[in-house]
This record gives structure tokens, sequence and C-alpha cells, in this order.
């Protein structure tokens, strides 16, 4: 049975188009569906891939569907993810596959927090479209599975999110950490990340203890940059990775418990600073993470208790097992398969 993957993505960046190999696409994303994608061609699936130009008109995204006749369509991102279902049942000749769609964050609640609260409405009606319409729905948050479940009644399979091993050249990075303990936040600064949290956190702790943030430039937290609040923007690879690898701890403030960060963070065995919310559901608090709500007094136990980092680190390692990408990919060759093997295509759209 031939197994063809196209992949159907809603990115505005412009980094991947429809033209590049799946090795081209993990060299600009090394991660998530890009190296999901790349793997997946590792367990005999041919990948393509659909971008948004494309995916947002229905004949453009049918022609596409037909000329590669796909066997899964996997649709990543909140705005196209019923166009394959519309094409599907009024556009394609070739109608024979399945739409999963790849579920990382609450739409609804992301929209509320960046659009306010009249999109973010319209958003959760349509995250609830997408979750109970799509053939299938692949989620990396046990959090989302079980609203699923529950709001909706519709059976989310649950996969995490992936890391592999950092490859890196520790002497040719060009950062050197300068703190007692040194405290990494990587990746983006949006607030609905809560970022802001960690920062304002740095005001009320020694200037000994400094926090290290890499990523993308947000005007909204410059207010916080000081000696022990410092803000090192986008860095070469290398010298991101050397950055965590100087850690003392690493921090992740999103309300979540999927953060790519999370899974990114437990293969460089240090210690992991969340919140003290959804996070629990991967995390047990005060055993393999320290979640909380009150930053400056979960920084100071950790600054003063080298022991209860490194027990946390070490409880970490034997409870959470982090899959790598190859695994991950794994993962869905397996699921796809079953799903391919029910002889029935939806017709709930």
């Amino acid at each position: 049975m031939p197994k063809r993957f196209l992949l159907v993505n809603t990115d505005r960046a412009g980094l991947i188009n429809e033209n590049m190999t799946a090795a081209e696409h993990f060299v600009k994303l090394p991660y998530s569906h890009g190296a999901i994608r790349y793997n997946l061609e590792k367990y005999g699936w041919e990948t393509a891939y659909v971008n948004l130009s494309i995916a947002k008109s229905f004949k453009k995204l049918a022609a596409a569907i037909d000329k590669f006749k796909p066997e899964i369509v996997y649709t990543y991102g909140a705005l196209i993810a019923l166009n394959p279902l519309i094409c599907r049942r009024f556009f394609c000749k070739h109608k024979n596959f399945k739409v999963v769609h790849g579920w990382d964050d609450l739409y609804g609640e992301l929209w509320r927090d960046v659009f306010g609260v009249i999109p973010g409405l319209f958003m959760r009606w349509f995250e609830r479209q997408i979750i109970k319409r799509s053939d299938a729905v692949v989620t990396l948050s046990y959090y989302q599975q079980a609203k699923a479940r529950k709001d909706w009644g519709v059976e989310c399979k649950y996969i995490p999110n992936g890391a592999d091993l950092p490859v890196f050249d520790r002497s040719a990075g060009s950062v050197r950490l300068e703190g007692k303990m040194n405290i990494v936040y990587t990746g983006d600064q949006a607030e609905w990340k809560r970022t802001a949290d960690i920062c304002e956190a740095m005001r009320h702790v020694p200037p000994e203890i400094k926090l290290y943030l890499t990523g993308r430039h947000y005007p909204y937290l410059d207010q916080y940059a000081s000696d022990n609040c410092i803000f090192l923007g986008y860095l070469p690879k290398n010298d991101q990775l050397c950055v965590m690898d100087q850690a003392d701890v690493l921090v992740c403030t999103a309300n979540q418990d999927c953060n790519a960060k999370f899974h990114e963070y437990l293969v460089w065995e240090k210690p992991i600073l969340g919140y003290d919310d959804r996070a629990n559901l991967l995390f047990k608090n005060g055993r393999n993470a320290l979640l909380t709500k009150d930053y400056p007094s979960a920084i100071m136990k950790l600054y003063h208790e080298p022991e209860f980092r490194k027990e946390l680190v070490e409880n970490a390692a034997s409870d959470i097992r982090v899959f790598s990408w190859y695994e991950i990919a794994g993962l869905f060759d397996e699921y796809f398969c079953r799903l391919l093997a029910e002889d029935t295509i939806s017709v709930k759209l």
C-alpha cells in the first residue's frame, strides 16, 4: 500500500515552501512538523507540503491533492484546517484520503489573548468544528485530550513532543553566563506565554541570580531589562545551545503541559521551573520539576538548595521518557497505518 503524507500548513513566516524537500524543510525547522515530515520518509512515506497561499484556495488545494494523491492530509494550524475536508467533498477527484489535524495549541484561548474577546469567541467555535469534523486529531497535550473528550466527545490521539540530543561546539560559544545561578528561557516570549512573570520576578531576587532570555525581541518586555534580566535576542544555533548548556535552571512560563521547551529542556538534564497549573499534567511538582505561581520564592529555593536541583533532574530522567524525533515519527507512522486500515472516510463535512 502506498504511504503518501501531505502537510497542509498555515505558516506565514515563509520559511518553508511547497518546492522544498523534506530534508530541506528539516534544516529550516528541525522540530515539530519539520522533524515529523523528515523522519516519516525514513518509515517509507512519500511526503509533500502545501503552504498557506495554496491552502487558502479551494481550487489550488484540490489541484495539489489530486496531483499528489495522499492517503493522509495532515492539517497544522486553525485557519485552513477545514479546507481539505471541503475540497474532498466538493472539489477533489481524489477522495480516498483521511484528514488528520495536528492540534498543538488551544486556538480559542490563543486568539482571545492575542486579538481580544470577540475573535476569541469566534475561534473557540471554529476550533470545535475542527476537532469534531476532522477524521482524526493528534494532540501533544494531555489537557487538550481531556478537553476534547469531555466537551466535544472526541477521542484524540496523544503523541508528545520530541527532542533530539543537542549537537554543538562548546568551545565556539561566544556568550558567557555570569550569575552564581543562571536561569535560561529560550524561544517565543509573546504575552500569552506569561514571560513577563519571570522577568518581573528578577526584580525580587539577589543580583547574582541572573535570567538570560534568547529569541525574538518583544518591546513590551523592555521595561524589565536589567543587570539580572538579560535579553540576548536571536542567537546563532550553536550560541543558543551553548547558553542552554551553561544554565543552572531552565524556565518555561506558559500555562501549558505541551510546550516544546519542556521536552527540549529535559534532554539537557537541567532542573525545570514552570507555571503551576496545566504543567502538572506532565510533571509531578516538587519531584521532577518545580512549578509555581510565586517565582521569587521558587527561585530562592532552587538557589539555596543545590541538592534539590539535582533531585529534580534525576527524577525527571527516570520519570519522563523523551522520544527522539525519529521515534515520534514512528508513533505517527503506526497511528496513520492504523487509520488507513479502517476502511472508512468521514462524511462529517
